[in-house]
């Protein structure tokens, strides 16, 4: 039977892997280099080292996912419905960083100076709740739709429709992934918007629509021993023109590179 999974879990995994009541965990590090999309990125390095913590458990439906290499997240939420081929389930919260202004200044108080400082904004959380539809064949095939809409702060509507296929080379594991992602008008003004009360020379105001971004992903996993995992994979989405043309942009598109060793739990 087919269970609650991130995508990312069940194209580097395979999908045979998929898990009933269990999980698993794992511990190590990586390296990994993306190029300098925000101006934003104020902390910005070429290649970062960071510690790897990834996993997921499900109990009698009730599921929470931290899987590295997603691209979706934290998820928590109930696989409600699967059969042999298909997985439904309702995901109570989807957590992913965002971008939000401080909620207790109001910009037209503020001198140019002050609007520039306050549009490079902080780091925040995007809490969405929503639906996700898994579809598993020929073993090794998976395709995934999510829809999920921020509840925190209401920052929009944001979905995904992801195919993937791994195959098996020997030892080595293989997977491709490849990506569809639709962001609303609201989830895009909150995210690259500038609005006019807000507006100076460096940043002028903006107003953004909906839109589609498209990804592909490549990756490979080894298991170097029956408890440790080497994985690596490239992954490159074209970014939309309602980002690349907002004043925070730099880039057309968001390269990702990421290597790392683990200990699976």
């Amino acid at each position: 039977m087919a269970s609650a999974s991130d995508i990312a879990s069940s194209v580097t995994g395979g999908v045979d892997n998929r898990l009933a009541n269990g999980g698993y965990f794992e511990l190590g590090a990586s390296v990994y280099g993306v190029n300098k999309v925000d101006i934003r990125q104020t902390d910005y390095q070429a290649v970062q080292p960071s510690l790897l913590i990834s996993g997921m458990y499900q109990y009698k439906g009730l599921f929470v996912e931290m899987v590295h290499q997603s691209q979706d997240g934290i998820n928590l939420g109930f696989n409600f419905w699967n059969s042999d081929n298909w997985s439904l389930d309702f995901l109570a919260a989807n957590l992913k960083s965002t971008w939000a202004r401080p909620e207790d200044v109001d910009p037209s108080t503020l001198n140019e100076a002050g609007r520039n400082a306050y549009l490079l904004s902080e780091e925040s959380l995007y809490v969405g709740a929503g639906f996700r539809a898994t579809r598993y064949w020929d073993g090794n095939y998976v395709f995934q739709y999510r829809i999920v809409s921020d509840y925190l702060n209401d920052q929009g509507i944001q979905s995904t429709a992801r195919l993937g296929k791994s195959w098996q080379v020997r030892n080595w594991n293989f997977h491709a992934l490849g990506s569809i992602e639709y962001s609303s008008s609201t989830l895009n003004r909150n995210l690259f918007g500038i609005g006019s009360d807000e507006a100076t020379e460096l940043f002028p105001e903006y107003h953004p629509g909906s839109s589609f971004s498209y990804g592909l992903e490549v990756g490979v996993a080894y298991p170097i021993s029956e408890s440790f995992v080497f994985r690596a994979m490239y992954r490159v989405n074209v970014l939309p023109d309602e980002v690349t043309e907002s004043p925070f942009n730099q880039a057309d598109y968001v390269s990702f590179f990421n290597a790392s060793i683990s200990y699976v739990f």
